[in-house]
């Protein structure tokens, strides 16, 4: 009877730590389109101690074929050198949102437009799907590994 009770306990134990792990997948999806609208929001207003807190210190940003940028540093660097061109502008809207059935990895993609000047001094506006690849970090809150 003494070992019966204790595998009811185990199992019990078990369950309930199962059910604590549940991951609110709707909730999740809300915060992260909800951050994405934040970070197109930062992006578009030039807020660039907020833009930066988007990413984690070893996100890639991969513009082409041949051309990524990777880590934080080199992340800031781009993207203030990107603002010193008068007419660069930049804005996004995300059309979709996904998360991982263990809530630790999630998604959003869009349409992003970015403006700025030409070789010929001409304006130049480019408008392209993004996917940005979000973490959950261990404070919970989400952040940016991998963007295109």
């Amino acid at each position: 009877m003494k070992n019966k009770i204790s595998y009811i306990v185990f199992l019990l134990s078990i369950f309930i730590s199962a059910c604590s792990d549940t991951v609110d997948l709707e909730t999740e999806r809300a915060k992260l389109l909800q951050l994405d609208r934040e970070w197109s929001e930062a992006a578009r207003t030039n807020n660039m101690e907020r833009l930066w807190r988007f990413w984690t210190d070893d996100a890639k940003i991969l513009l082409s074929a041949d051309k990524t940028i990777s880590g934080l540093d080199q992340i800031k660097q781009f993207t203030t050198k990107a603002r010193t061109d008068p007419n660069f502008e930049i804005s996004w809207e995300v059309q979709g949102v996904d998360i991982s059935k263990s809530g630790e990895m999630g998604y959003t993609f869009g349409i992003g437009k970015v403006t700025r000047t030409g070789e010929n001094d001409e304006l130049i506006t480019v408008a392209n799907p993004y996917l940005i690849v979000w973490e959950k970090q261990s404070d919970g809150n989400w952040k940016c590994v991998i963007e295109n």
